[in-house]
This record gives C-alpha cells, structure tokens and sequence, in this order.
C-alpha cells in the first residue's frame, strides 16, 4: 500500500491527519499567550497597565559644619551632594545656634540665613529667613522630586513605566548647596561688667538629603 493510500485511504485516517494538523497549529500558539498573560501578570510587562505595589526604599546622607561668627560676620557653609544611584526626595537644612551667655534676659542673639543654589542641579529657588538663637534658628525644606513624600502605595489602571516616570527626581539635586549665616550679637546695655558682654557665637548648618529607591511590584490579583 502507497503512502498516500496509508493517509488518504479511509476516512479515519483522513480524520486523523486534520486533527493532528489542528493540535500542531492550535497548541504552540495557546501556550504562547498563556507565557505572554503570566509574564503581565507577574510583572514581566512593565507597559502593561495593571495593579501594583509601590514601596521607597530609603536612604540619609547628612552633613554639618560649625563655626564660631562675631557680630556681623558671615559664614559660608557648603554642603557637595552626591546621590549615586538613588533618588534625591528632599533635602533639609537646619540652622542652629545657643545664646547661653548673656547677662540677663531681653538680648538673645539672631542669624540672617541666605542660600545660594545656583550650583546645585535643576537650580531650586533660594530661601532666606532669620530666627533667634535658641536652638534651631532657621530651617528649610527644598522638594526635589515633586509631591514625594516617602509613603507606599497600591497604584491601579497604571503601567510600571508610568509609575517610574512620576517618581524621579530628573537628575536634580546633586552639586553644590551653599548657605550664608549672617550672626546678629545683641547685649543689655549699661551692665555693671563689661567683659560679660556677648559678643560670638557657635553656628552650626546641617543638611539631610533623603534618598530613595523604587520597588515595584504585581498584586496578584484574587481569581
């Protein structure tokens, strides 16, 4: 018997040959949508829209430097921020002082603050302020990646790639942050002794850039 009379010869056979041609065609296909549907649903597919959970991984690089300022004097604190591979949130900057030396009350001494951002990346806008010297004089807060706050989250209805794309700080932050202290030595006139008088003080400028990392994950969804 030929081949053709093995294939074609009866209709069994004939069933046979359609069905296999069938599975050959219909399986690999099948199997490779369900690799696609549960690499999307795993997270594979980071274009895919789905349900995820968004978590900050976070990190402080901090710095502080004291000086002792006169009356009038200014000082230049600088601060050279480099994130490496992280993220840069926001960054603080506290000011401080402790007049613990006059005489007696009414004549506590203050800090003019100015910044200077001009060599920090992106160019945020300076702040200025002034406070008394009672602790914590003057401080501030420059948002780097906007309305980032450090708080996980469920994101739904959004791809990986959009969430990455809200949450980075555009390369900004990092250089070199500048902050000028300005100390105004104020003393109770006409005290009995002279040599009590205050005239210097301690200023210290410190600086916390909050760093981050993202971890995006799938919700697996409840079937």
């Amino acid at each position: 018997m030929s081949l053709s009379d093995k294939l074609f010869g009866s209709q069994r056979a004939i069933t046979i040959l359609v069905v296999s041609i069938v599975f050959a065609i219909v399986f690999p296909a099948y199997f490779s949508f369900m690799a696609s549907t549960s690499d999307a649903a795993g997270g594979g597919a980071v274009g895919a829209k789905g349900k995820w959970n968004v978590d900050f991984i976070q990190d402080n690089l901090t710095s502080d430097e004291t000086m002792n300022l006169g009356d009038g004097e200014q000082g230049d604190f600088f601060f050279d921020l480099d994130s490496g591979d992280m993220m840069i949130g926001y960054v603080e900057i506290t000011v401080s002082c402790n007049d613990n030396d006059e005489p007696g009350p009414g004549a506590t001494d203050s800090v003019d603050v100015q910044t200077d951002f001009s060599e920090v990346e992106g160019t945020p806008d300076d702040e200025s302020g002034s406070g008394s010297c009672n602790g914590d004089a003057v401080s501030f807060t420059i948002q780097i990646t906007p309305a980032w706050d450090g708080a996980s989250y469920i994101a739904d209805g959004v791809s990986k790639n959009d969430i990455e794309a809200q949450w980075t700080d555009g390369g900004n932050g990092t250089g070199e942050w500048l902050t000028s202290v300005t100390l105004n030595v104020q003393n109770l006139g006409g005290v009995l002794n002279p040599l009590e008088l205050d005239n210097d003080e301690d200023v210290t400028v410190s600086w916390r850039a909050v760093l981050y990392t993202l971890e995006i994950t799938a919700v697996a969804e409840d079937i």
